[in-house]
C-alpha cells in the first residue's frame, strides 16, 4: 500500500502513514513475520554491506511486516506482545543481518515513551506504529550538547496559539544538529531530544519531509553500515504544540524504566549475531568446508552454552519489564527499587551478550578455510563489534558487582538511581 500523508484530527503537524501492516495477533504470528523478513534480509544485508546503498526497500518491508506495532497495548488495538517475544524477534532479525536489525531498536524506545503522553496523541502514535510507521532516532550530540543538556533547542514563535489551523504559523521553532541518528534517514517520524530555551526538556515528533530537516548520508563505519546513523540538521523548523512532548512533571521512575526497557533489545541483537556465527559454521561443516572438526566442535559447544546463558538473562530481564509495564498500564506508580533492580538485570544481560557476539564471530573466522567463508565471518564480526562499541560494557561488570556486594551505584547505575529517587 502506498504511504499517505493526510492531516489527522489530533492537531496541526501530525500526519498519517499507512504501510498496510497487519496486526500480529500472537507470538506465533510475530515470530513467523520475523522469520519471513529475516529470509529477505539474509540475502539483502550482505549486499548493502558491500554497496552501502541506503536500505529503503529492506526497511519498507519492515514497515509492511506488522512487527513495528508489536508493543502497542491491547487497549489501543495492538497485540500487546511480551518482551520475550520482542527480544526473540530482534534475535531472529539480527541473525539475518545485525546492521538492518539495529534500525528499529529506537523505534520501540519511542513507543515505550508514549504512556507519558496525553491520551489523544498517545492513541495517534500507537496507531501510527500499528500502520507500520517507523520512528527514527535523533538524540545524540557532539561538542557542547549532551542528552542531559542538549544544545538542540526550541524557542517560542511569539504570538501564536498552541495548535493553529493549516496555513498558520508554528508554535515553536527548532534549530540544532544531531549525530549518530540511527534510522532517521529512512524513518516516517524523526524523534528529537531537545530543550526549550527556558531549560525544560522535551521530545519533538517530526514527520519525514518537513521543511528545514536535512538527514545526511554521511554514515561511514567499517560495520553496521546499513544503520545509516548519520547527521540530521534542523534549520528553523516550525513545530506545532502537538508535535512537542513536554517532559516536565513526568515521574523519573518512568524515565529510568523506559531507558532500561529500551536497552534490552541491544542484548538481543548480540545474541542474534552469535547465532548467525553458529549457523554459518554448522553449514560449513555440513559442506565439508572446515578443516579442524575438533576445533569446530569445541567452539560450537562452548558458544551454544553461552548463547543459552545470554538468552536466560535476557528472558529474566524481559519478565521484569513486563511486570513493570503492567503496573504502568494500570497507572500504578513504579517503585524506585524495582526500577533499579531491572536496570541491574539488563546490565547483566548486556555484559554477557555484548562480549558473546564479537567473540563468537571471532571464533567463526578461525574456522573459515576459503575466501567466501572469510567474507561471511568478517561481516558478522564487523557488525557485532561496531554494535558492541555502542556501550562500554566492561565497566558494567563493575557496576553490577558494586551493586550486589555493597549496594553502590557507580556512574551509569548512579544515573538510574538519581532518576528514580531524586525529586524533580
Amino acid at each position: 500500500m502506498t504511504d499517505v500523508e493526510v492531516p489527522s484530527t489530533t492537531g496541526a503537524g501530525l500526519v498519517t502513514h499507512d504501510h498496510g501492516a497487519p496486526v500480529l495477533a500472537d507470538r506465533a504470528a510475530a515470530l513467523a513475520a520475523a522469520r519471513a523478513l529475516a529470509a529477505d534480509w539474509a540475502v539483502m544485508g550482505p549486499l548493502r554491506d558491500v554497496d552501502r546503498a541506503v536500505p529503503r526497500a529492506e526497511l519498507a518491508a519492515l514497515g509492511r511486516s506488522g512487527l513495528l506495532g508489536l508493543m502497542v497495548p491491547a487497549a489501543y488495538g495492538g497485540p500487546a506482545a511480551t518482551t520475550r517475544t520482542l527480544t526473540d524477534v530482534f534475535a531472529i532479525l539480527s541473525a539475518a543481518d545485525t546492521s538492518l536489525a539495529q534500525v528499529p531498536q529506537n523505534h520501540f524506545g519511542t513507543v515505550y515513551a508514549l504512556p507519558g503522553v496525553d491520551e489523544e496523541r498517545r492513541a495517534f502514535w500507537y496507531g501510527e506504529a500499528l500502520r507500520g510507521a517507523r520512528f527514527g532516532n535523533a538524540n545524540a550530540e557532539v561538542g557542547r550538547g549532551s542528552r542531559s543538556n542538549p544544545a538542540t533547542r526550541i524557542r517560542d514563535a511569539a504570538g501564536d496559539d498552541p495548535d493553529l489551523p493549516s496555513g498558520g504559523r508554528p508554535r515553536y521553532v527548532l534549530s540544532g544538529t544531531k549525530r549518530f541518528a540511527t534510522g532517521a534517514l529512512t524513518a516516517d517520524w524523526v524523534t528529537v531530544g531537545l530543550a526549550h530555551e527556558d531549560g525544560w526538556r522535551a521530545t519533538a515528533m517530526i514527520p519525514a519531509g518537513t521543511p528545514g530537516v536535512t538527514a545526511l548520508e554521511d554514515w561511514d563505519a567499517f560495520g553496521q553500515r546499513s544503520t545509516y546513523s548519520g547527521t540530521v540538521e534542523f534549520d528553523e523548523v516550525g513545530l506545532t504544540a502537538s508535535q512537542v512532548i513536554d517532559h516536565r512533571g513526568q515521574p523519573r521512575e518512568n524515565a529510568a524504566f523506559r531507558y532500561s526497557r529500551s536497552q534490552l533489545t541491544h542484548a538481543a541483537l548480540q545474541i542474534g549475531a552469535a547465532e548467525a556465527s553458529l549457523a554459518a559454521a554448522v553449514g560449513w561443516s555440513a559442506e565439508g568446508r572446515i578443516a579442524r572438526l575438533d576445533r569446530f566442535e569445541s567452539w560450537h559447544e562452548e558458544t551454544t552454552f553461552e548463547v543459552a546463558a545470554a538468552r536466560a538473562l535476557v528472558g529474566r530481564a524481559a519478565d521484569l519489564i513486563d511486570g513493570l509495564a503492567a503496573q504502568q498500564e494500570r497507572e500504578i506508580p513504579l517503585d524506585a527499587d524495582d526500577v533499579m533492580a531491572l536496570g541491574v538485570a539488563v546490565d547483566e544481560s548486556k555484559v554477557l551478550a555484548y562480549e558473546l557476539g564479537p567473540l563468537a564471530a571471532d571464533g567463526l573466522g578461525r574456522l573459515a578455510t576459503d575466501p567466501d567463508a572469510f567474507a561471511v565471518a568478517d561481516r558478522i564480526w564487523r557488525n557485532a563489534r561496531v554494535h558492541a562499541l555502542h556501550d562500554p560494557v566492561r565497566w558494567r561488570r563493575h557496576y553490577v558487582g558494586a551493586y550486589h556486594l555493597r549496594g553502590e551505584f557507580l556512574p551509569h547505575a548512579q544515573w538510574l538511581h538519581t532518576s528514580a529517587t531524586t525529586p524533580q
